[in-house]
This record gives C-alpha cells, sequence and structure tokens, in this order.
C-alpha cells in the first residue's frame, strides 16, 4: 500500500483479507525527523469490514484522528 501524507506525517496502510472472506485493516505512522524517519507501528488497531476499501477507510480515518491528537497535544507519545 501507498504511503499517504497528512499534516507533515506519512499514514502506512496494511490490508489483509480474513478467512470468512472480509478485509482487516490497520494503519502505522511515521514522521521525518533530524534523527532520521520515526515510525509508530500499530498506531490504529484492526478495523474488519466487508470491503478492502471499507476497512482501509476505517484505519486511514483512525490514522488521521491520531495524528491530530498529537498535533493538539505535542506531548503525547504513542505505545
Amino acid at each position: 500500500m501507498d504511503k499517504l501524507h497528512y499534516k507533515g506525517w506519512a499514514i502506512i496502510p496494511t490490508a489483509l483479507p480474513t478467512t470468512d472472506h472480509k478485509w482487516t485493516a490497520s494503519c502505522d505512522l511515521a514522521r521525518v525527523t533530524a534523527a532520521g524517519e520515526e515510525i509508530f507501528e500499530g498506531a490504529t488497531m484492526q478495523f474488519v469490514r466487508a470491503t478492502e476499501d471499507e476497512a482501509l477507510a476505517a484505519a486511514r480515518n483512525e490514522a488521521c484522528i491520531q495524528v491530530d491528537n498529537i498535533i493538539a497535544n505535542p506531548t503525547t507519545r504513542l505505545a
């Protein structure tokens, strides 16, 4: 999947089919700092939906919310 860019962050989506013919998707976040690229793995939870597009849309939406939260409170760190 291609990286998406949102407010200076890269959103890295991943989608995989499930055994019950649905799709699961999540996103990692990344930003470039003076020390290099910093990646926050598992930034979103897994979203299971009927189609790949629906699963990716849900995960991307959550990733954007995570970025907005970090911008609003820069001391917030993702686990």
